[in-house]
């Protein structure tokens, strides 16, 4: 287990440099309201933030590839013709929260783990089968001596 420490500060450091990639490419750009803003329904459906709980509403914002019109989620509610900040991706499109370092960490120890229990299972598995197949063929062997002992001389 402490082998994969090596491993999961790599793994971390991979998913905060991929952050602060995330980071520098993200633009705060002013989107304009095309509608009142409401409560996301229940059904997540792609959306960027957890639903049920999130104003959204249709709007409008320029990107360097031409104007842009999608939901978005905002912070607060807002009505039609409103100008709110958005947070857009290198494509244009609407970027949800990064992960954060704990978040990072997280990641990194979980796939560190789920390494290990993948080795794991790789060498436990093939060697619990052997010493079943090597037990049954034990019990195997008992049964026809104790057959051959039992069995009354011709």
């Amino acid at each position: 287990m402490l082998l994969l420490i090596p491993l999961a500060a790599a793994t971390h450091t991979r998913l905060e440099q991929q952050t602060q990639a995330l980071r520098a490419s993200i633009q705060q750009v002013p989107a304009v309201l095309l509608e009142d803003t409401h409560i996301t329904p229940n059904t997540s459906g792609g959306a960027l933030r957890a639903a049920g709980d999130q104003n959204t509403g249709l709007a409008r914002w320029s990107t360097p590839h031409g104007e842009r019109t999608d939901v978005v989620p905002t912070n607060t509610p807002g009505t039609a013709g409103h100008t709110i900040t958005l947070s857009i991706g290198a494509d244009g499109n609407p970027v949800g929260p990064l992960p954060s370092n704990g978040e990072n960490t997280v990641a990194a120890a979980a796939a560190t783990i789920g390494i290990w229990a993948l080795a794991a299972g790789a060498i436990l598995f093939p060697t619990t089968r052997a010493r079943t197949l090597i037990h049954r063929n034990r019990l195997r062997d008992w049964a026809h001596e104790w057959k051959k002992f039992d069995t009354p001389p011709r």
